[in-house]
């Protein structure tokens, strides 16, 4: 995902867990993100990277991503 400039923070990124699987987390609150009440967590690299950047797409097109 690109940012629009180099110091803009992105508001979801992905951290990988000990159990080698990743994380989506909102870096707001250092919390797994969540949608339809579940923790996105436990998820391929791929998968999560691919949610981390729709969502962050969505907050740069002034969508609020997770309804």
């Amino acid at each position: 995902m690109e940012c629009d400039g180099p110091d803009e923070p992105l508001r979801y990124e992905i951290r990988r867990e000990a159990s080698g699987r990743w994380t989506v987390v909102d870096s707001m609150t250092s919390l797994p993100a969540a949608t339809d009440g579940r923790d996105l967590v436990g998820l391929s690299r791929e998968d999560a990277r691919d949610i981390a950047d729709e969502l962050n797409r969505s907050i740069a097109q002034g969508r609020d991503p997770l309804i």
